[in-house]
């Protein structure tokens, strides 16, 4: 099973069924929690990482902040826009914390503990099995998925656009890391945008090692 797998309109209307037929408690937050993942764009450590004083805030502000030092191996601070499902989705959350103290975390378990990583992973795996998706279903899936229906919704046809703006979205320090969201699509899961990959990163045909590498970089700065 591929890692970058991406979470697909049709298994996202499929779980959407599901969870309108569920009314448990551990349901509707797991619910809450996919919506704000495919809105956001967020790792799950990041997401699991807010506590109801900071969704309270982003909620009320429309923003959401995470800084850097809280984020894996960046180097930049991330600010997320809430609106419109995404917002619903952490009112949603909040509601489910209701009268937590602004201290304590967004998502818990069923005995109040700060909900894990491994935790949540594997009630995705349950919920995928019952709702009839791949089980493979993971956190990471709703990422890619936020960077699959970015890039599908683009109005621009530059590539370097396109990467330009994923990274801000999604917190990369460089563009480049977000190369492998441009041949991901909603709709198929083997992608469907690898054409802008090649017209931004064209394939050089020969192998660029370290000596060539420095020649180009020397051509370049002479010229």
């Amino acid at each position: 099973m591929s890692k970058n797998r991406c979470l697909t309109n049709q298994e996202e209307a499929t779980l959407r069924r599901f969870f309108k037929t569920r009314g448990d408690w551990q349901a509707k937050r797991d619910w809450a929690i996919i919506r704000a993942l495919l809105t956001t764009g967020m790792r799950i450590a990041e997401f699991l990482s807010l506590s109801v004083g900071e969704a309270k805030t982003a909620f009320r502000l429309g923003y959401l902040f995470v800084p850097a030092t809280r984020r894996k191996g960046e180097a930049c601070d991330l600010t997320v826009h809430l609106v419109g499902a995404a917002a619903q989705a952490f009112h949603d959350l909040l509601a489910l914390r209701l009268p937590a103290t602004d201290d304590a975390p967004l998502i818990v378990g069923r005995r109040g503990e700060a909900l894990g990583i491994r935790a949540f992973q594997l009630a995705l795996k349950q919920w995928a099995e019952l709702a009839g998706i791949d089980p493979g279903f993971s956190p990471h899936w709703c990422r890619h998925a936020f960077a699959a229906a970015i890039v599908e919704s683009s109005s621009s046809e530059n590539p370097t656009f396109v990467l330009a703006r994923l990274s801000r979205l999604l917190g990369h320090t460089d563009p480049r890391s977000c190369l492998r969201y441009l041949t991901m699509s909603r709709s198929s899961q083997t992608g469907g945008a690898a054409e802008l990959v090649e017209r931004a990163f064209p394939i050089q045909g020969v192998r660029m090692t370290p000596a060539r590498l420095r020649r180009a970089y020397e051509g370049r700065a002479a010229a």
